[in-house]
């Protein structure tokens, strides 16, 4: 399935509820030639009660799950913009700092965020970190906790910094567990279960005209792996053509590059 998160996601769509559609239709069309149109109108007064109870099911489970994904990958994308803003402060804080220090915290900073953008992102797709971008973060890291009170002026803008790098700590370490994690599998089979089932169900009911009931089946199809697949990207935040970009970090790098080394 990864591969598909590679296309554009209207292709995959088509590729994915092409294949579905055929097998359903398929499953239909045998099913329709082993039934009597009359018989299958007897169905629909009981099964229509069953089959809106179980649309309603379907639904909210969907609705449930589409919105807590969509609510982690909001939070990490915010995540992502308060590590890049807290870099940015620290890169113009440092400016307090004595001037080999200063210097030093720069660079790394520098150093830190073109690792992050150029390597480790494509890394988070594996669900990995960048080695190297730990080693130069742990280093920002001791770069601060060696700095004393004394060799600061402004006692209040080394407390800002020291949370900001605490922050920056958590950020990061959330941006790396959101490419590990992945919806339960036992999540994913209801889903995909209840998607057949509803389907399914539909093979009950009988119009006169089959070619109606083709179209409409193929209809209800169609949405029902439009709302998979949108799960499934938003469940894979970093993979593919429509993963999170390291766009945050862009106006940090553009300023970065406009001040003196």
């Amino acid at each position: 399935m990864r591969i598909f998160l590679e296309l554009p996601f209207i292709v995959s769509i088509l590729i994915l509820s092409g294949v579905s559609i055929t097998i359903f239709l398929v499953a239909e069309k045998f099913f329709r030639g082993k039934t009597i149109h009359e018989e299958m109108i007897e169905n629909h007064e009981v099964g229509g009660f069953l089959y809106n109870a179980v649309c309603v099911i379907y639904a909210v489970l969907m609705a449930f799950v589409v919105f807590v994904i969509w609510n982690n990958q909001d939070v990490t994308n915010n995540k992502i913009e308060g590590e890049a803003n807290n870099l940015l402060n620290l890169y113009y804080d440092a400016s307090i700092f004595p001037d080999s220090i200063k210097k030093e915290i720069q660079s790394t900073i520098r150093e830190y965020v073109k690792r992050v953008v150029n390597n480790e992102w494509d890394s988070l797709s594996e669900g990995k970190r960048d080695e190297e971008t730990q080693k130069i973060f742990v280093k920002l890291n001791r770069i601060f906790l060696s700095v004393k009170s004394a060799d600061v002026p402004n006692t209040e803008v080394l407390a800002q910094c020291t949370k900001s790098i605490h922050e920056i700590r958590e950020f990061r370490r959330h941006r790396i567990n959101a490419s590990k994690q992945d919806m339960p599998g036992i999540l994913w089979l209801v889903l995909i279960l209840s998607s057949v089932i509803l389907v399914a169900f539909t093979f009950f009911f009988s119009t006169k005209k089959r070619w109606h009931q083709y179209v409409m089946t193929a209809f209800l199809v169609f949405v029902s792996v439009l709302v998979l697949y949108l799960i499934y990207v938003l469940d894979h935040p970093f993979v593919g053509s429509n993963a999170i970009k390291p766009d945050a970090y862009q106006p940090l790098i553009d300023i970065i590059n406009r001040q003196p080394k």
